[in-house]
């Protein structure tokens, strides 16, 4: 069932009084006794078809109509009824009736049918089971009466049973045909017309008139309204006149309001204030991602993508659509989305460990959904006992107000990362210091440009403490990006995938640098459903032979290949795959397995005590030698974000030839990819 149709089933109408009107001899509370729509009841556009059919077939009513009149979540009926001569008598011979099903001595010598004109008896009896030489039941000759009824061509059916000479009874169903239909109209449509109505509707003028017809359980007009996704159309009136006209008053559903309601958490609920029943998300983020419009005929479709949309920003938990009807127009539809937002400010101090990086401590401030306006931003301090220092502040927002898809964002960030495995001619320690800024379009809601600018001050130092190399890079990346996850940061199903290329200069240096990379990530369910997704990611990265050691390629670590050292493998070319099942055990913990694979490739000599890196461009095309891991880990959703706890096994030795090394653990925030 999707999105629309358990909105539509929210409406909780009910009925709420039932008059009968037009009674002579037969008292209300008799007939009230004889439908099966009771005051309380669910309204839905069978009640009136249940009421319509259950006194039909009553052989002491010759016509019944009935009207529904809504007061606000209430629907009123008026059933108005004829009834036939001497219908208090006709009554009470069907209720003093006994042993309808008991078998009489009488043997059934015929079986016919009176008032036929259109229809023939062959027709008629077909689904009657009470044949001429049978042992008479009377209960049978009552169920072949209500067979004929079913056809849904007859207005109203009467078995009539004759005793005969020689214990013999003749059964005669005197009945009433349907009218032939003279004229069908129709009132309320706007989204198709009254003759597209009408085919679906299946009753033709200058046809007899099929009853069965204008039950909504077979009734093609809310069927043709369902299959193009208005599941909230409803047929508000059917009446059938003697003569063959035929009146249908629907209503569509046309929007009057779209609201956005906070639903608070469990935690929030125990301390709710005015402030906290707020959405912090402002309004302008709900109005570009509503399709939902006042004034607009409710459509499944739009509902379901602004459910879409609005997940897609990571905002939010918990996106659920009400619908209900108004005091006074029963063509209007109210739509409210409650929403849960996710937590997205953190504020916290770690401390973690890593089997490769040590003791890392850290500061950091950060918010996915900044002031309300879904931008992201961040100031992040990290240093570890093995020397790694980080500190960098950073702004970006997907979607800049009254624009079209505009995005923009920057940073600052100043790193020193530290090898603490480094021999003497290798580079122990970069510090880096530079700042990056993004300008972007997005092209429709999946696909984005972006255009990047950067500066950055690089140092090389050596294992021996002597500098590497000093230079200030300038860079620009033009970069695509294709993104129809359905949760940016917890996504469950979709494709995300980035074609990047950047050129940059060295100021004042003869060396070239430009670097190429292509990422592509998949997501989807598996037969578990929602509680378990499989992520696909394949990377592949080339660089130019002239970028220095601090530019190029590195595998290893969390990010990447797990079971292995943070940086262990560098090069001028790259390659990883990761292959993941995430398992959702409860709404806070997680448990994940995964599968990595990859490497990067260079070649490395040794030239007047430097050691000198060049590109292995056939070892690259050919990916030999791939390093595997295997791992397990838990994500623990907590109020300062989502906790990631990895430990992965290496499948293989570092170098070719030597022995595999142990396990390695990892700490870090949110999903891997």
């Amino acid at each position: 069932m999707n999105g629309i149709t358990k909105a539509a089933e929210k409406e909780n109408l009910k009925v709420g009084t039932i008059q009968f009107s037009q009674l002579k001899e037969i008292p209300e509370e008799f007939l009230r006794e004889k439908i099966p729509v009771k005051e309380g009841d669910v309204y839905s556009n069978k009640s009136l078809s249940e009421i319509y059919l259950a006194l039909k077939r009553l052989n002491y009513i010759s016509n019944v109509n009935v009207y529904p009149q809504q007061e606000g979540d209430t629907v009123n009926l008026v059933v108005e009824v004829d009834e036939t001569a001497n219908a208090l008598e006709a009554a009470q011979r069907a209720e003093t009736a006994q042993d309808l099903t008991k078998k009489t001595e009488f043997v059934v010598s015929k079986v016919d049918v009176k008032g036929l004109e259109k229809i023939s008896k062959e027709e008629a009896l077909k689904n009657v089971k009470v044949k001429e030489g049978d042992q008479f039941v009377p209960q049978e000759a009552i169920d072949g009466a209500q067979k004929i009824f079913q056809t849904g061509l007859f207005a109203s059916v009467e078995p009539s049973v004759d005793r005969e000479a020689n214990n013999t009874v003749a059964i005669t169903y005197i009945v009433e045909e349907n009218p032939i239909v003279k004229d069908i109209e129709i009132s309320g449509n706007t989204l198709f017309t009254e003759a597209q109505l009408e085919q679906a509707l299946g009753i033709k003028e200058g046809e007899i008139l099929n009853g069965n017809l204008l039950n909504p359980d077979n009734n093609g007009i809310v069927k043709l309204y369902n299959k193009g996704g208005y599941t909230t159309a409803r047929i508000e009136t059917i009446n059938v006149s003697k003569e063959g006209d035929i009146k249908i008053g629907l209503t569509e559903g046309m929007v009057d309001s779209v609201v956005f309601k906070k639903v608070n958490s469990k935690r929030e609920n125990e301390r709710t204030t005015e402030y906290k029943a707020k959405l912090r998300t402002k309004p302008y983020i709900f109005e570009r991602s509503q399709s939902v419009k006042p004034g607009e005929i409710l459509e499944a479709k739009n509902v379901e993508a602004t459910i879409r949309d609005l997940y897609r920003t990571g905002i939010f938990t918990s996106i659920e659509p009400v619908v209900s009807g108004s005091e006074t127009d029963p063509n209007a539809r109210s739509v409210e989305f409650l929403v849960e937002e996710r937590p997205t400010t953190t504020i916290n101090g770690s401390i973690s460990y890593g089997t490769s990086v040590g003791l890392v401590g850290g500061l950091k401030l950060a918010d996915t959904n900044f002031l309300g306006r879904g931008q992201e931003a961040s100031i992040n301090l990290e240093a570890s006992n093995k020397g790694d220092k980080t500190f960098d502040i950073s702004w970006f927002d997907p979607w800049i107000r009254n624009t079209e898809r505009i995005q923009a964002g920057g940073s600052i960030y100043w790193r020193e990362s530290v090898d603490d495995n480094a021999g003497p001619l290798d580079v122990e320690k970069v510090r880096k210091i530079g700042t990056r800024w993004t300008i972007g379009k997005g092209l429709n809601d999946k696909i984005y440009v972006r255009l990047s600018a950067r500066y950055d001050h690089y140092k090389e130092i050596l294992g021996s403490k002597q500098i590497n190399d000093k230079y200030n890079l300038i860079a620009l990346t033009p970069s695509l990006i294709y993104d129809s996850r359905d949760n940016s940061f917890a996504p469950t199903k979709g494709i995300y995938s980035t074609l990047t290329y950047e050129k940059g200069d060295l100021i004042k240096d003869k060396r070239k640098y430009d670097q190429f990379e292509a990422d592509l990530r998949a997501y989807h369910h598996t037969f578990f459903k929602d509680k378990n997704v499989m992520a696909y990611r394949v990377v592949w990265g080339s660089t130019g032979s002239g970028t220095p050691d601090a530019l190029r390629f590195s595998i290893g670590g969390a990010e990447t290949l797990r079971g292995y050292e943070y940086g262990k493998f560098e090069g001028f070319n790259k390659f990883h795959a990761t292959v993941e099942n995430r398992t959702q055990i409860n709404k806070t913990l997680q448990f994940v397995t995964f599968f990595d694979i990859g490497n990067a490739w260079q070649k490395s000599t040794v030239v007047g005590g430097r050691k000198i890196n060049t590109p292995d461009r056939h070892g690259a095309s050919k990916f030999a030698d791939l390093k595997k891991g295997v791992g397990v880990g838990i994500r623990l959703n907590t109020p300062i974000g989502p906790l990631r706890f990895d430990y992965g096994w290496p499948l293989d030795p570092e170098e070719k030839g030597g022995q595999k090394t142990g396990g390695e653990f990892y700490f870090s925030f949110g999903q891997t990819f």
